[in-house]
């Protein structure tokens, strides 16, 4: 990376830091002064971070993915990668967007409810900071020390998501698979179905990881400011 690139990033950084250090102040003063709700400093964090990760971060997250997921797929089409090679890691190389195809009407409901489920049950499962609390509490519980702890995060935070994301998207992934391996499709409705596969696994990363970076975010306000 070039120095004027670092400079530009971390600068960006800084700026972004001190709006959400302002927003935060600012929004705990409203919310204890102008309404009968009363919150803590660190429970508006969380719900901050919650926030952003959801509405902001997933969709940066996803795109992403899908991007990458794409990569892949070219280079396993083109055989400059073979099934069994190592995968080249997320973000290591510069990768070509994906192909422009157009949406179905029954296609871009399915993505908007992708979209509407995953941000609210973010925002249900990680935006409290009480929902923080009771997770920590029960990943501590059955817990021997910070690796057991660790291992068991990973677990309930990532494998146990991954595993129901990935059910839920099955039935969709396995009709795409059954036309595809039928051969009554065209070569551009072959690609949109490819692309529909791409998107949705895209997606399942891309929660998961938010949802991974929620805990993070609240275990560590609760370790440092509660």
């Amino acid at each position: 990376m070039k120095p004027l690139s670092a400079l530009k990033i971390i600068g960006l950084s800084m700026v972004l830091t001190a709006i959400l250090l302002l927003a935060w102040i600012g929004l705990v003063y409203a919310a204890n002064v102008y309404t009968p709700v009363a919150i803590s400093a660190e429970a508006m964090l969380n719900l901050m971070l919650a926030a952003l990760l959801a509405f902001i971060g997933l969709p940066i997250l996803h795109a992403a993915f899908y991007r990458h997921f794409w990569n892949i797929r070219r280079k396993l089409a083109s055989g400059e990668m073979r099934v069994g090679d190592n995968i080249p890691a997320f973000g290591a190389q510069k990768t070509p967007p994906p192909p422009r195809l157009r949406k179905t009407p029954r296609q871009i409901a399915l993505y908007a409810l992708c979209y509407m489920v995953g941000i609210a049950s973010l925002l249900a499962l990680y935006a409290p900071i009480g929902h923080q609390e009771a997770l920590t509490a029960f990943i501590s519980r059955f817990s021997a020390g910070r690796s057991s702890f660790a291992s068991l995060a990973n677990l309930i935070i990532i494998f146990v998501p991954m595993v129901v994301t990935l059910a839920l998207i099955f039935p969709f992934l396995d009709a795409d698979r059954k036309l595809i391996k039928a051969g009554n499709t065209d070569a551009e409705e072959i690609l949109r179905l490819q692309d529909r596969q791409e998107w949705l696994f895209a997606f399942t990363t891309a929660y998961v990881c938010v949802g991974f970076l929620s805990f993070v975010a609240g275990n560590w306000i609760l370790a440092f400011l509660a």
